[in-house]
């Protein structure tokens, strides 16, 4: 507004210049204005003397002396353009705050949308870059502007997004032991936080919140950094500290009404998002609903509100709780970024990668882009898949099916027609059932389609070992809403056709059907049900009822009970395999994750697993069935995942217990 005030002024001013008579002697009223101008502008008093010394030019346009005085006033009031239209000239202190009111220019106005918001900034780059040009290469050098010129380069290459440029510029301002005031410290601590260096910006971050008063954006800094750098328990103080300031409303100026105070709301978001960010979903979508009630068409709200429902498992709702924030909003980044991952998570890849190549063209160093470009490019990538299980196993009866090593290796082609991968799979099944050995082999491939809502997967398969044979399999799975997800799968010999009963020369085909409703990612609901034919002529039934539900949500610490209900029947007695006239059990688990470490894309995480239930068999008695595990998953980047660890087991065949010792490997690699 100063700035603006100036330079109205001095435009109002500049016509009557024209008519004035350089050689002409100062009169003495315009002299005594000038005094009187100037001792107001020693006492601090720079309006007082803008007007008197205004009021002398009016009588001597161009005086030099006058229009110096007027430039001098019309600098501090940050106008360094009209200071320089004042004294008809310019110096390099001139140059140097025009340069600065380019970068703060291109920072706060942008008229002509996202792909230009730039323009200001990078016009006052080329200025600063050749104005220090020309400082350092002056004699004498004048090391004061040299160091204004780069620390206000520093502010507009942190303006830009180019964090490493911004960084080596800091170091030179450092190695001629300049001064850091703590607009620049702020800059260095938002760069190294940029270049996931979050450990060094904390300390950078703090100092300016606590030398430099009230600071919002470096409050905000601080969050993300102790984020990012796992200080989850202190981010989320920060973060709830700025929550607790301030009201809804507040009064501006002399208004005596209230008004709507933008940094409150902005202040309860961030509360809301940590949580999502800490991986407490139910948490954070509790503390926005109300925000989001009472302002619905705000699109930040709308778009956090999409984010929350995205991470309680509702990507549908999220999806259209994002667009509605899109509409609201169409040109903002952040929702467009936002919008883009929605994208990508409900398989439309096609328009999601056209929205990821535009924005990668409006904020290359957006790092929420450069995510998205990396899991576009995730998506575009061949996968492989591979799971072993060597187990050991001692009881369980003549028809336990015993100990041995299962494998499966699977690998997918990269997308074709966006769509659709072709895959190959080799999978391997081996057991020791009283002494002897017996394996099973089968190779096969097949394509897989997937659209927002359906999968679909057709495969045929070559059998070997115990029993040769051809084979295929035709796997659906639909999910309609958010809610409720169906599943159905067709098996020419099928995967349920135990060891012992190929060593017999019998399979079986089968059929299954299943059902999901999810409540949100604390609790669900299943069922599944499948018959299998075998060639003796017997049949099975079985079916399979089990509950989900988080008892505990916390940033590193999350239980989980699983209740499970198994009950199966056969139709025909005395099979060379285990087969159960009619049995039942009852089961409940519970998992507890803890997450070890994290570090961005990778990700470390334990987890303890206990299972304790009770097994019936007809014309046998019950007796307790159970499983204690602990595994590890291990995520070292975004393309590679391990899941790794032991377990002790105990099942029961025909009234006897079967105890058995595993190892377990799933491996998931991109390439």
């Amino acid at each position: 507004m100063r700035a603006f005030l100036g330079a109205l002024y001095l435009a109002a001013m500049a016509p009557l210049s024209a008519f004035a008579n350089n050689e002409a002697p100062l009169p003495a009223k315009a002299e005594a204005l000038l005094e009187e101008g100037r001792a107001a502008f020693r006492e601090g008093d720079r309006y007082t003397a803008l007007r008197l010394i205004g009021e002398a030019r009016l009588i001597a346009p161009d005086n030099p002396h006058i229009r110096r005085a007027q430039a001098d006033i019309v600098m501090e009031l940050n106008a360094p353009f009209a200071a320089e239209r004042a004294r008809g000239s310019s110096d390099p202190g001139i140059d140097a705050r025009q340069a600065a009111l380019l970068v703060r220019w291109g920072e706060q106005v942008n008229t002509r949308g996202p792909a230009h918001q730039f323009d200001g900034t990078d016009r006052a780059i080329v200025e600063l870059r050749a104005q220090l040009q020309r400082a350092e290469n002056s004699q004498p050098v004048d090391q004061g502007l040299v160091t204004r010129l780069r620390r206000d380069l520093v502010i507009a290459l942190r303006d830009r997004g180019w964090w490493q440029q911004t960084l080596d510029e800091i170091a030179r301002l450092e190695q001629h032991g300049a001064e850091l005031p703590l607009y620049v410290l702020q800059a260095k601590a938002d760069a190294l936080l940029a270049v996931r260096l979050p450990l060094r910006a904390i300390p950078l971050y703090q100092t300016v919140i606590a030398e430099g008063g009230y600071n919002r954006d470096a409050r905000v800094g601080l969050f993300y950094a102790q984020l990012e750098a796992e200080q989850l328990d202190a981010a989320l103080a920060t973060a709830d500290a700025l929550a607790a300031e301030g009201s809804a409303w507040r009064k501006v100026g002399i208004d005596s009404r209230p008004s709507p105070n933008d940094e409150w709301l902005s202040n309860q978001t961030l509360a809301a998002q940590a949580r999502r960010l800490v991986a407490m979903p139910k948490a954070s979508w509790q503390r926005l609903q109300p925000l989001v009630e009472a302002a619905p068409a705000n699109a930040w709200l709308r778009a956090e509100w999409g984010e929350m429902a995205a991470a309680r498992e509702w990507p549908r709702r999220a999806h259209q709780e994002l667009l509605i924030a899109r509409s609201l909003s169409p040109e903002a980044t952040d929702i467009r970024i936002s919008t883009a991952d929605s994208l990508l998570r409900r398989r439309h890849w096609r328009v999601a990668e056209q929205e990821i190549t535009a924005l990668a063209e409006i904020a290359p160093g957006n790092g929420q882009v450069r995510r998205l470009q990396r899991d576009l490019a995730n998506y575009h990538k061949a996968e492989l898949h591979l799971e072993l299980r060597p187990s050991k196993t001692q009881g369980g009866g003549p028809d336990a099916e015993g100990g041995g090593l299962d494998g499966t290796l699977q690998i997918y082609t990269p997308p074709l027609a966006e769509r659709y991968r072709l895959f190959a799979a080799d999978i391997r099944t081996s057991s020791t059932p009283e002494g002897r050995s017996l394996t099973s082999n089968a190779i096969g491939a097949g394509i897989e389609g997937r659209w927002p809502d359906l999968t679909v997967t057709l495969a045929g398969w070559n059998h070997s070992g115990e029993l040769d044979g051809g084979g295929a399999s035709l796997l659906a799975e639909w999910q309609p809403t958010d809610h409720w997800s169906f599943s159905a799968d067709l098996q020419r010999y099928s995967e349920m056709t135990p060891l012992r009963a190929q060593e017999a020369g019998i399979r079986a085909d089968s059929a299954s059907l299943g059902t999901t409703y999810t409540f949100s990612e604390a609790g669900s609901i299943s069922v599944n049900a499948a018959i299998a034919d075998f060639t003796d002529g017997n049949n099975r039934q079985q079916w399979i009822v089990s509950g989900m539900s988080k008892v505990h949500d916390g940033h590193s610490l999350d239980i989980y009970l699983r209740p499970t209900f198994y009950t199966s029947n056969n139709s025909l007695l005395g099979a060379p395999y285990f087969n159960p006239e009619e049995d039942y059990s009852v089961s409940l688990s519970t998992a507890i994750q803890h997450r070890l470490w994290r570090w961005y894309d990778a990700d470390l995480v334990q987890q303890f697993f206990v299972e304790l239930g009770s097994y019936w068999q007809e014309n046998y008695s019950s007796g307790p069935i159970g499983t204690l595990r602990y595994s590890q998953y291990w995520q070292p980047s975004s393309r590679t995942w391990l899941h790794y660890g032991i377990e002790r087991s105990m099942r029961r065949y025909d009234g006897e217990n079967e105890y058995s010792w595993g190892l377990f490997l799933d491996y998931s690699q991109r390439f």
